[in-house]
């Protein structure tokens, strides 16, 4: 009886509505709208498929407001906006979707606490998910008409454009084609940009239930379908921000620019400073301001975002009247996510401020592939480090179940590749005590293969047709000496498609130039000495580039690199260290006309061990965060 009415209740909830909302649709019917091709139609269907498969409702409320700005003003009727607010519905329950409004303002008056209000003469763009079944004839005619997309396993988007009238009535109007483009916009940038939210903790009314998210704000590039192109540009920055009105410090020069998730915060008063000690690192520190060396626990650091170091008052508060006063709100929201990126499942000190002292806490300092790890061998040209013995010397003589073995994964019977979330399923498939730290060399490998498999839809595709994906890698270093590693990629592809890595940048060793190698049978590694864009044309076509630790913000070696990777168009992805890196990193890529695609999100397969960088206590790990172009 009780599942006999549950099932009556859920499908009354889903006919008649019940919660927030203004119940099921109108009628209207995307067929009808002037201008409009199937195949555009198609494409809305697949984003918002795309988004329903993110599952915003899960965290996100009606009263979270959040702002959108596509392109500019000028780009769309009557210069400005059509739908610049935003928020989902059904998370509390009611109709599954989300509505669109003229301004924050009007999605304020039409919030209450458990009902959506009608508001007179307030027009708002609505997208509800609703059963098939429950549809009207002709948008199911639509759907299997053109063989639309499905939402989940039984949902398809309905568009309309509501109206409250004074008499508290509704009216319903096709949306225009703009409005279309303007709602294909959005969800294609949302839900990329809406899982990187960060809880405040700190935040909200103590007796709200409602989640408080950090003030965040994201500029993706998005792609228009051929059939809604305009002027030819076929590529829209979209800007996504919560609540509404964030902006980019304008006052901040390279950190304005499309930064990563961000809490603004005022200054102190300029003639107040809060001094407080450093971490207690022993190793050397440099000011920020005079770039005098000072040991640790003599350095003092910015005591509202704690993240700049400086020898004393005096260089704190220069360094803040010069520069750190427009970048401070900035820093402080990049500390806030300290904890987040710390992976902790590891039993090993994850701070190495002492590269050779962390070393020989595990017995492996100047040993094998190692040696790479601090700048004992910085003398030795990368790719020459002298090798003796096998595999287990390569790993620093670490004890037999410490390391990965050359060895296939032969619980898995079927021959396809494995997919990882994160370093714990790694360690897990490979029986690895969470005591060893090869995770820290493993990162450049399982970060490529992270690629190949979860973030670059064309390379995926390839390996389970059992093809061979071409990949150039961009100016490597200590990687040169990690090969052994490189094995894992093989592995891991679990008996199906092969990898060749081209790598190329001018630190490979001439004597090595030309030269491949086969790491197993599924891995090849090509080496090429010399700049990328005049070496491009004698290698294979690539179907991924890939930079690791790119460090971007030096552009004058990047410049031709990224000139070539636009004239390409093929996918590419980079990492860098720190999230301030990747702010720098992304203006430089708009700067070369190339668009983001893939945000900067944290790399599952970061190393696990921090790094200290000498003049800021920013988060930093090797192949911290992943973003991409392209893609």
């Amino acid at each position: 009886m009780d599942l006999h009415l549950k099932s009556l209740f859920d499908r009354y909830q889903d006919q008649f509505g019940c919660g927030p909302g203004l119940g099921p649709g109108s009628g209207t019917c995307l067929m009808k709208v002037d201008g409009i091709a199937p195949n555009f139609i198609r494409s809305i269907y697949k984003a918002s498929a795309a988004l329903y498969r993110t599952e915003p409702w899960k965290r996100l409320r009606p009263g979270h407001y959040f702002g959108i700005r596509v392109g500019k003003d000028s780009d769309w009727p009557a210069k400005k906006q059509p739908f610049p607010c935003v928020q989902f519905i059904g998370g509390d329950g009611g109709d599954i979707g989300f509505y669109m409004y003229r301004s924050e303002n009007d999605a304020k008056k039409m919030t209450g606490s458990r009902e959506t209000i009608r508001v007179p003469n307030v027009e708002l763009l609505r997208v509800t998910y609703e059963v098939e079944s429950l549809m009207f004839p002709s948008n199911r005619k639509l759907i299997k008409s053109l063989s639309l997309e499905v939402s989940g396993s039984d949902r398809f988007p309905v568009i309309d454009v509501a109206r409250c009238t004074v008499a508290g009535d509704l009216q319903f109007r096709n949306p225009t084609l703009d409005e279309l483009r303007f709602v294909y916009a959005f969800m294609k940038a949302v839900c990329m940009v809406h899982p990187l939210l960060q809880v405040d903790r700190e935040g909200g009314s103590k007796y709200s239930t409602m989640v408080c998210f950090e003030p965040f704000i994201e500029t993706v590039d998005v792609h228009w379908p051929p059939e809604v192109t305009k002027r030819g540009y076929d590529i829209v920055a979209v800007t996504v921000s919560h609540p509404p009105g964030q902006a980019y410090d304008e006052k901040s020069s390279s950190m304005s620019a499309g930064s990563t998730p961000t809490k603004y915060v005022e200054p102190p008063r300029e003639d107040t400073f809060n001094d407080t000690i450093g971490y207690s690192s022993t190793g050397l520190r440099q000011c920020a301001m005079c770039e005098r060396e000072v040991y640790g626990e003599q350095s003092i650091c910015c005591g509202r975002c704690r993240a700049v170091v400086y020898c004393s008052s005096i260089c704190q508060k220069q360094h803040w009247n010069d520069t750190h006063k427009s970048s401070c709100g900035l820093y402080k929201a990049m500390m806030e996510r300290e904890e987040e990126l710390a992976i902790n499942i590891f039993l090993f000190p994850c701070s190495a401020d002492q590269p050779c002292k962390w070393l020989e806490s595990f017995d492996i300092h100047q040993k094998g592939m190692w040696r790479r790890k601090c700048s004992c061998y910085s003398h030795c040209p990368f790719g020459l480090l002298p090798v003796k013995g096998g595999l287990r010397e390569q790993w620093g003589k670490l004890d037999e179940f410490e390391y990965p073995h050359d060895s296939s994964f032969n619980n898995h019977i079927v021959s396809s590749p494995l997919l990882l979330s994160g370093w714990s399923e790694y360690y897990n498939l490979r029986s690895l005590p969470l005591s060893s730290p090869v995770a820290d060399i493993l990162s450049h490998p399982l970060t490529v293969y992270h690629i190949l498999t979860t973030l670059n839809i064309s390379s995926k595709n390839l390996i389970l047709k059992g093809k061979e994906v071409i990949i150039h890698y961009l100016g490597p270093e200590g990687e040169l000496d990690w090969m052994p590693a490189f094995a894992e990629v093989g592995h891991l592809l679990n008996g199906l498609g092969n990898v060749q890595i081209v790598m190329v940048g001018p630190e490979v060793p001439t004597n090595l130039s030309g030269t491949t190698s086969g790491i197993g049978s599924r891995v090849r590694v090509n080496l090429v000495r010399g700049v990328y864009q005049v070496e491009a044309s004698y290698l294979p076509s690539p179907h991924v580039v890939i930079a690791l630790n790119s460090r971007l913000e030096n552009y004058s070696s990047w410049s031709g690199a990224l000139d070539l990777i636009k004239s390409m168009g093929v996918p590419a992805f980079f990492t860098d260290q720190s999230e301030v890196s990747c702010v720098s990193a992304k203006q430089v890529l708009r700067n070369a006309g190339l668009h983001i695609t893939h945000p900067v999100t944290p790399n599952p397969f970061r190393s696990p061990v921090k790094n200290l960088t000498p003049s800021t206590n920013l988060p930093s790990y090797s192949n911290g965060f992943v973003f991409g172009v392209n893609t």
